[in-house]
């Protein structure tokens, strides 16, 4: 894309997001013990809120990492009816949640273990400035300073785009329950198996 009146280009692909499911955070499970030493002996250990807490002690986790496309308007600082130009750009979004708000209740009686995970946040935004790609109606606008006013536009613009997208927050919401699965369920299987695990 380069300078020039490409105005009949589509611009719909604005919205254009691409979900890589990868996990972002590796976590060591190699913290899960089955035994842990009580009185200086090795016994096994009884399933409470704060032996879960220890396994999950983990802030602010991205669960999800999603790679947007797109295309940002700058309207005339005089003028917001006139467009100056559009901005194309590569952004990474992550989203996850904080793991220390998470709710644990260990129901020893009818040995269930209940998690609730808190809400799902858009965590960190970043715009590759190198990406930035420029269709200028107005050439005036086309000044030293506009790379920086563009890069503003379009942290802007896909905060609000992720902001409106459902998707991402279903799928980091997804992969926070598989986390907290991974992490726990090991450790509850090996001190007794009759336990039943619900994530909410």
């Amino acid at each position: 894309m380069g300078n020039g009146n490409s105005r009949d280009r589509k611009l719909s692909i604005k919205a254009i997001i691409i979900l890589t499911c990868s996990m972002i955070a590796v976590i060591a499970i190699t913290s899960i013990f089955v035994f842990v030493k009580v009185s200086g002996k090795e016994e096994p250990e009884i399933i409470t809120e704060s032996n879960l807490e220890k396994i999950i002690n983990v802030s602010d986790l991205s669960t999800l990492e999603a790679v947007y496309n797109g295309i940002a308007e700058v309207t005339n600082s005089e003028n917001p009816d006139q467009i100056d130009y559009y901005v194309s750009y590569e952004a990474k979004v992550k989203a996850g949640i904080d793991f220390q708000q998470v709710d644990l209740d260990v129901d020893n009686e009818q040995k269930v273990i209940t998690v609730t995970i808190p809400e799902i946040k858009i965590n960190d935004v970043n715009v590759d400035i190198a990406s930035l790609d420029y269709i200028f109606l107005n050439h005036k606008a086309n000044t030293q300073t506009v790379s920086e006013e563009a890069y503003k536009k379009c942290i802007e613009d896909v905060t609000n785009e992720t902001n409106a997208e459902d998707t991402i927050y279903e799928l980091a919401e997804e992969n926070a329950k598989n986390i907290i699965e991974a992490l726990i369920k090991p450790f509850v299987c090996q001190l007794d198996a009759e336990y039943k695990l619900v994530i909410n």
